[in-house]
């Protein structure tokens, strides 16, 4: 209730009840009433320290990743050319891949996989916005594979990407030293 606008309160609502439902459906009763949080403000569970949680919102779109490994997620709704941004918060070689696709609207795609793919492996560090942007690179080759390089390659993080054609991307990020990380998604109407 400490947010000012109802469309803060409503997101952190939608939030809540989507890590209320993950930990009621891995068996986790009640874990999503005793939060803390760690240094840099990364919530996590009290009473299971073993599972790992993430959440993200914009727009009308809200995002829970819960996980045995440590995550970070992300959800941004798509709003049209950011070059500008792109050009200013990413590595020139991000910059170039986004505006090497030829319509303003792949480009503007292009522009928020990255966004959320970086925003996701901030949240994962537990560094966020400390960490900015522009201090590591994230290369999409022609499989559409994701490789991060910070202070060199790092195979240890992985990620994936969820289009669902909504007007939205969403992104999550696992540390999970190469181990192979089943994952099930799961829409949920809040409504």
């Amino acid at each position: 209730m400490s947010f000012k606008f109802p469309k803060g309160k409503m997101q952190s609502l939608g939030v809540g009840l989507l890590l209320q439902k993950a930990c009621r459906d891995a068996g986790l009763l009640g874990a999503d009433d005793r939060i803390a949080y760690g240094e840099n403000g990364k919530p996590y569970l009290v009473d299971f320290p073993e599972v790992h949680f993430n959440l993200s919102h914009s727009g009308e779109r809200v995002m829970c990743v819960i996980s045995p490994f440590e995550v970070g997620c992300d959800v941004e709704m798509i709003k049209g050319d950011r070059g500008k941004l792109a050009e200013r918060f990413f590595k020139p070689e991000e910059s170039a891949w986004i505006k090497h696709f030829e319509t303003l609207e792949a480009q503007s795609e292009a522009f928020y996989r990255l966004w959320t793919l970086k925003e996701c492996y901030m949240k994962v560090t537990g560094c966020g916005l400390s960490l900015m942007p522009d201090m590591f690179a994230l290369h999409v080759d022609e499989n559409e594979n994701v490789s991060l390089f910070h202070d060199g390659n790092r195979p240890e993080y992985s990620f994936q990407e969820i289009d669902l054609h909504d007007g939205y991307r969403y992104a999550y990020c696992i540390k999970n030293e190469c181990k192979n990380a089943p994952h099930e998604v799961e829409c949920v109407d809040l409504q």
